[in-house]
């Protein structure tokens, strides 16, 4: 019988998938589009070519595609499904993709730079999370980058990609052919995009990725390619030793920040580049912010003033046309230099200078029953500060424990990472309050603001009105955040209601206190039902009182329904937009929740809950990598925020231990760092230091510490296996699968496969699908040799799929 073809046929039914047509080369292989007849989409099928079918190194790259890029799970590279076998001739099943290369893209010319800057983004976010992976994609290049109609970029093509962990994904010798230039003949990707280091066959680490990449970005952003020669050898001489004109000589346009990020990247020493994807991708992000607020703010934008130039041109004289583009010029430079001044004078110093704190008020009065006044007031200005789109504002719960009479503002500025700090007292004399602020800054200790606002005690409602009067018209304006103030027209109206809400403010979170606070929060919300903060302090009061109390699951719920009201009242309240999110991911609503982060952080980029929030979806959602990447931009806004805490967990599963200790120091000597250290001890293999650590862990259920101690010697064997018989018999108790997949963990590290598989499907049953954290997690190395790990890893894929896709409507 004759062997199968390598390339199908049009019609033909390969296993279960139907082709449908040729799509074209992609890399080393022959791509069709197809339909999988078991799932009823349509996917790409790549091929190895027939004249390669059977050459052992070009199936050990075309295999070793499929092992990289199967590793890496992120929306900015394109997805691997499946890898199949048509008759000895291995094929790869990838997403279908709609749109075109980069390297198409770029016949057209070069990209503007709102686009560009768009595509760089994204591609280096994907490359981080290559990179934190090990793997070094060794082929970027406009070919390799694709572009949708919806607007994503996609890598594609990790035929070439070389493992720093994983020696499955270099050849047996563990020097791949492709690792010399000369081997074989062949030439790793295409000679104009390779790094100095790959041109001269030297070991190869990240940094050759981030020159690759460099090249790039300089050909998107000049529309040519920065090296050229008549052959391959002058080609590599001029990326081995010659510099390559400037950005802005071929480009005038383009601003000096993204020509130095270029010329970083591309720095022929690889010791004077960036030395991660992660410095560059925060400096992109940071010039696409920068370029989108400054198109935000031209009316009309530049290139309608160039279309109007060009009509103006067929009804003036060509004398008046030159005096217009020469206008034109001199506006466009004046803009440049500005955002020159800006993007550097913004990230001078410790913070940015749009960073604020609101300190706890002294009671210079002496009367004990205003105290509670020190918080409400400071939480009301800092209330009023959150709706400048331009102000990053630290919560109250940090800046809580700076109330001290002698607290130093600028120690606390820069314990605090911010610019500007508000302080301020009051005096209660007769039936009069008399109330004085200040904003220092904390650089040079001077005092930027005072306002001074008279009031009674029994005139709260006249108060806030004063406060939110001074604040915008007279504070704001000096820090030069007056612009894109976001209106609410959610007022306090009851002067009862407004009483038990800046009371409750007062009231401590501990179980019983905080019951204390639920019932002068109910009382206020029944009084004055429109006042959107008081719903949202509710629903937080109730979130507590559900999850580290006994309020249960109807009390939870209650949580949600608070937000909601607060969130129909005022769209623009971050804290409410966040918590509901939070909630409805440990409830299994992950598709909706994954949508609602999205368009919070798109609403408000400069939001440190903003990024949490979504950094908290993805991390249930599995995507461990993009996780990391938006806790990094929540604490880089918000240095220090202990509520940035569970970031931790995300690091710890992806074996950045050092990284996750950064996040339990936030909260560290509570009960919580307490809980979470065994779990980081166990990661880092350090097994003594654990056993030391569990016996100090908190004795909550949900803490699991009878299992740790199990696992580590601490209790008799037969324990573990009592808990591991019992978790496959009855369902969990905690109603958040976040849990169910770190009980799963333990049961792993313990050995108990069955029962940590069992845990693990059952998580992802709820929505936490914990793909990556499958692949990556150090206590789940033993179980991964076990065949059963497939269908659940197979399940937390399709998972992910769902949440992209979105809530069923």
């Amino acid at each position: 019988m004759a062997k199968r073809r390598s390339c199908p046929v049009i019609g033909e039914t390969i296993s279960h998938y139907r082709i449908l047509g040729k799509l074209g080369r992609g890399g080393m292989g022959e791509v069709y589009e197809a339909e999988d007849t078991r799932l009823g989409r349509h996917v790409a099928l790549k091929f190895i070519p027939e004249q390669l079918a059977h050459d052992p190194k070009s199936l050990e790259r075309f295999e070793r595609e499929a092992r990289a890029a199967s590793q890496l799970n992120h929306p900015n590279i394109c997805i691997i499904h499946d890898v199949d076998d048509n008759n000895g001739h291995p094929f790869i099943v990838m997403e279908k993709l709609e749109g075109e290369t980069l390297k198409q893209r770029l016949h057209q010319g070069r990209l503007n730079l709102e686009q560009m800057l768009d595509v760089a983004v994204q591609i280096a976010d994907a490359l981080v999370a290559s990179h934190e992976k090990g793997i070094i994609h060794r082929d970027i290049k406009p070919g390799n980058i694709f572009l949708t109609k919806g607007g994503q970029a996609k890598i594609l093509d990790f035929g070439l990609a070389k493992s720093l962990r994983d020696p499955t994904i270099t050849s047996d010798s563990g020097v791949p052919a492709e690792d010399s230039i000369t081997g074989a003949g062949l030439l790793p990707g295409t000679a104009v995009y390779m790094s100095p280091e790959q041109a001269r066959d030297e070991e190869l680490d990240a940094r050759s990725d981030i020159f690759s990449f460099g090249v790039v970005l300089y050909e998107m952003a000049t529309g040519r390619k920065p090296f050229s020669g008549t052959n391959i050898v002058n080609i590599l001489d001029a990326v081995m030793n010659r510099k390559p004109p400037s950005p802005r000589a071929l480009n005038p346009v383009l601003p000096m920040e993204l020509e130095n990020i270029i010329g970083r990247a591309m720095e022929k020493n690889r010791e004077k580049r960036y030395q991660s994807f992660s410095d560059m991708r925060a400096d992109l992000e940071i010039l696409r912010k920068q370029t989108e607020s400054a198109l935000l703010a031209q009316e009309p934008r530049p290139h309608a003033k160039v279309l109007r130039a060009t009509k103006t041109f067929q009804t003036t004289s060509r004398l008046h046309l030159y005096l217009l583009l020469g206008t034109i010029a001199v506006l466009l430079m004046l803009v440049a230099v500005f955002g020159t001044w800006w993007y550097r004078h913004r990230n001078e110093g410790l913070s940015g200078e749009k960073t604020i704190a609101v300190l706890p008020l002294q009671n210079l009065s002496g009367d004990s029953s205003l105290d509670y006044l020190r918080f409400a007031l400071s939480d009301e200005i800092a209330n009023v500060l959150t709706y400048s789109r331009s102000l990053d504002v630290r919560p109250s719960a940090e800046t809580r424990k700076y109330g001290a009479a002698d607290v130093d503002p600028q120690g606390v500025a820069q314990k605090l990472h911010v610019a500007t700090v508000v302080t301020g007292h009051f005096i209660h004399e007769g039936d009069g309050l008399l109330i004085t602020l200040e904003a220092i800054d904390a650089g040079s200790d001077r005092m930027l603001w005072q306002a001074t606002l008279r009031s009674t005690p029994n005139q709260l409602l006249r108060l806030q009105e004063q406060l939110d009067a001074q604040v915008r018209q007279g504070l704001l304006p000096i820090l030069g955040a007056a612009g894109g103030f976001l209106e609410t027209s959610t007022r306090p109206r009851n002067p009862e209601a407004y009483d038990l809400y800046l009371r409750s403010a007062a009231v401590s979170h501990d179980p019983n206190p905080n019951k204390q606070a639920i019932a002068m929060l109910e009382r206020a919300v029944g009084l004055d039902p429109s006042y959107a903060p008081a719903w949202e302090a509710l629903g937080l009061r109730y979130y507590y009182d559900a999850t580290y109390s006994n309020g249960g699951e109807e009390v939870f719920q209650r949580s949600n329904r608070c937000y909601e009201r607060a969130l129909a009242l005022d769209p623009n309240r971050i804290v409410a937009a966040g918590q509901l999110i939070a909630n409805r991911v440990e409830r299994g609503e992950l598709g909706k929740a994954y949508q609602q982060a999205q368009a919070l952080v798109k609403s408000r980029p400069e939001s440190a809950e903003a990024h949490f929030a979504l950094a908290y979806v993805l991390r249930y959602a599995g995507m461990l990598e993009q996780s990391v990447a938006e806790c990094n931009t929540a604490i880089s806004l918000d240095p220090g925020n202990y509520q940035f805490r569970s970031c931790a967990w995300a690091f710890m599963e992806l074996a950045n231990s050092e990284r996750a200790w950064n996040f339990v120091q936030l909260d560290a000597g509570s009960e919580w760092a307490a809980y979470v250290t065994p779990s980081l001890l166990l990661r880092e293999g350090k097994l003594a230091e654990a056993r030391e650590a569990v016996k100090v862990m908190p004795t909550n259920r949900r803490y699991h510490r009878d299992l740790l101690e199990a696992c580590l010697g601490l209790r008799p064997a037969a324990d573990a296996d009592r808990l591991a018989e019992r978790a496959l018999a009855q369902d969990p108790q905690e109603a958040d699968p976040e849990n169910w997949y770190y009980e799963g963990s333990l049961f792993a590290f313990c050995g108990k496969n069955r029962a940590a598989l069992h845990m693990f499907q059952l998580a992802i049953d709820q929505n936490y699908c914990s793909y990556s954290n499958l692949l990556s997690d150090p206590l789940l190395n033993k179980l991964r040799a076990d065949p059963a790990i497939d269908p659940v890893l197979t399940a937390a894929g399709r998972c992910q799929d769902a949440v992209r896709q979105g809530p069923v409507q």
